[in-house]
């Protein structure tokens, strides 16, 4: 994968989050005690250059056990859309400053060290975890996606398939764009390398043709649910 890693030493990190506009979606990662990573969706607000980011208190009915775990000085790993003159995403790691509660619940985060940019269009291969569906001859089966690159992806469908789907055959893949089920990205594909996977089967895909700005956004998907 083709990535940047940028220091708050020189003046591209303080640059990178100029096209981080107020009021893009982010994803937030906090952790419990165990390790286990709840990953939800909130809002950029702004920053201070070298001081201290603010992102919107994420919704507390989805919030659940981790929200206990929002306190001073609690890692919080951001990721984010970055528009400039190409779209990349930006990660970065930080820790928690303090929470306000008025004008609306904040998030103040220390302004990280480093950060990490990905270029979609120089990325290689992305690992993550991606819902979607695949459908082929009227039925639907759901499936993970685990990685993806520009040229294609691997799907894992734990159950079905396995009579119905086969090497060459074209299946459609859905993705859920965010939080809204009607917001769909959809792909055509060519199965390829395909083996038994628990109750179902496994296997990777060719995108077909014409298809490179559905193929970016599913990409940035990836990203910024980057395991």
């Amino acid at each position: 994968m083709a990535t940047k890693q940028v220091s708050t030493k020189n003046n591209n990190h303080t640059n990178a989050f100029k096209f981080l506009l107020a009021g893009t979606p982010v994803n937030i990662d906090i952790s419990t005690p165990t390790g286990e990573i709840g990953r939800f969706r909130t809002t950029f607000i702004g920053y201070l250059p070298q001081q201290f980011i603010l992102i919107q208190f994420p919704d507390s009915a989805k919030l659940g056990k981790h929200e206990q775990y929002i306190i001073k000085n609690a890692p919080i790993t951001v990721r984010g859309l970055v528009e400039g003159h190409e779209a990349s995403v930006i990660a970065f790691q930080t820790t928690l400053k303090q929470t306000l509660s008025t004008p609306t619940k904040i998030l103040v985060l220390h302004f990280p060290d480093t950060m990490v940019i990905h270029n979609l269009r120089s990325t290689k291969r992305v690992l993550t975890e991606l819902n979607c569906t695949i459908s082929t001859n009227g039925k639907e089966y759901q499936a993970i996606m685990t990685d993806v690159s520009l040229s294609g992806c691997h799907i894992n469908l734990a159950q079905g398939g396995v009579d119905s789907i086969i090497e060459d055959m074209l299946v459609s893949a859905k993705f859920c764009e965010n939080d809204q089920e009607e917001a769909t990205l959809t792909l055509s594909c060519k199965v390829c390398n395909l083996k038994p996977f628990k109750q179902g089967v496994e296997f990777g895909v060719e995108f077909a043709a014409e298809q490179s700005s559905t193929i970016e956004s599913i990409i940035r998907l990836a990203l910024l649910s980057e395991k």
